[in-house]
Parts: structure tokens; C-alpha cells; sequence
């Protein structure tokens, strides 16, 4: 049925619908099964909601302290290193293939978070991603946006090349008060 309606305008793709199918009310969407293949970006996350609908999370409650700063401040310099090392010691000699970085991304993502862990930094929430990309002589940045206190909360972060791809790994410490 895809093929049939490839080419053809939002009017034509409606028209040629059986009645009753679900559609959006602005467009005719495809579903991923409907897709040819055009590329090689994936998105993935290190928890799936669709995994298992049935667990809830965990809510850690901790009582209140009254501490407006914490017991010992999260330290880049610490935490730069061991990023640098989980990249280059995973990475090296690796060629891009979409679905392996995919997968490889979370999985760093993890050992570099618990390597950071062990430091102890205790009362800061710990944040790590990864990204992999190919490298194909093209430019490309990697920024994010936080709310945060400027004073408590801080972040690490250091990337990896190769010839045929490049990391980026990133730490944040957020102060849980």
C-alpha cells in the first residue's frame, strides 16, 4: 500500500484510505513500517517505557538536612578522566554502524555513571549521556540547556575521535537538596 501512495499529495493519500482508518487530523501519517530507510539516526533512551508498563519507580525521599550546600563539592576534574578512558577504551578500532552505537551509547553511558558514582558525591543526582556519530568530514556541535544553581550544580564532559567516528560523553551533577 506504501508504495502506492508514495508521490502522491495529503488529498490523493486520504481519498485512497479505507473508510474509518486512523489517520491524524492534520495529516496522513505513516507508521515505521510504512518508512523506506533514508538514513542512520536512532534514538534511543536507556530506560523504554514500553518495556514494562507495570513498574513504577522508585521515589527516593530524603529527610530534610537544612544543608543549603553540600558535604563536598562534585569536582570536573575528577570525573573528566574517567570519561575520557570508558571512550577510548570502549571505542578504539570501532567502525559507525548505527544500531551498534545505539546500544553502545547507552551502555557507556551506564559504565561511566557508575564509575562516577563510586566518588561518592553524596545528595547529587547524576546524569550521563553519550553521543556517537559518524565521522564524515561534516561539523557538528553538541549543546544542551539546564535550569540549575549555578553555585551547586556543574557538569563534565569529553569527547573521543576516530577516523570513523566521534564520542561525546557528558556528566551532570545536579545538588538534590
Amino acid at each position: 500500500m506504501t508504495s502506492r501512495l508514495q508521490g502522491l499529495s495529503e488529498r490523493a493519500i486520504m481519498a485512497e484510505l479505507p473508510v474509518g482508518a486512523r489517520v491524524s487530523s492534520l495529516f496522513a501519517v505513516p507508521t515505521h513500517r510504512d518508512l523506506q530507510p533514508h538514513g542512520s539516526s536512532i534514538l534511543s533512551f536507556a530506560y523504554d517505557p514500553t518495556e514494562d508498563g507495570n513498574r513504577k519507580a522508585k521515589k527516593i525521599v530524603y529527610e530534610n538536612t537544612y544543608k543549603m550546600e553540600p558535604p563536598e563539592k562534585f569536582r570536573a576534574d575528577k570525573v573528566k578522566p574517567i570519561i575520557e578512558k570508558v571512550l577510548a577504551t570502549n571505542l578504539e578500532g570501532k567502525k559507525y554502524d548505527p544500531i551498534e552505537c545505539a546500544l553502545l551509547s547507552k551502555a557507556l553511558a551506564d559504565d561511566i555513571k557508575l564509575q562516577v558514582k563510586e566518588l561518592n558525591y553524596k545528595r547529587y543526582k547524576i546524569i550521563c549521556l553519550v553521543t556517537i556519530g559518524q565521522r564524515n568530514d561534516q561539523g557538528v556541535s553538541v549543546g544542551s540547556r539546564f535550569l540549575w544553581d549555578a553555585d551547586r550544580d556543574t557538569f563534565a564532559a569529553a569527547s573521543w575521535s576516530s577516523r570513523h567516528l566521534y564520542a561525546v560523553g557528558t556528566v551532570y551533577a545536579l545538588y538534590y537538596e
